[in-house]
């Protein structure tokens, strides 16, 4: 009880955000990943052993740019 209290009390001061995500909008390889899908001409293995982002967040962003 006293950890969900102070959980609580810490959003309602803006303190605590939860963990941040890996890759974020701005984060280099996973634009560069997507950039290189968009483009054609190679596999995702292939992107994904360049940019060292998995194939699941690569498939992942790009399902949430089609939203």
């Amino acid at each position: 009880m006293r950890q969900r209290e102070g959980i609580e009390l810490a959003k309602k001061e803006g303190k605590f955000n939860g963990r941040l995500k890996k890759y974020h909008k701005n984060h280099a390889g996973m634009n560069y990943a997507v950039k290189l899908y968009k483009e054609g001409g190679m596999t995702v293995n292939q992107i994904c052993e360049i940019t060292n982002v998995s194939r699941a967040s690569l498939y992942r962003k790009l399902s949430e740019g089609n939203k």
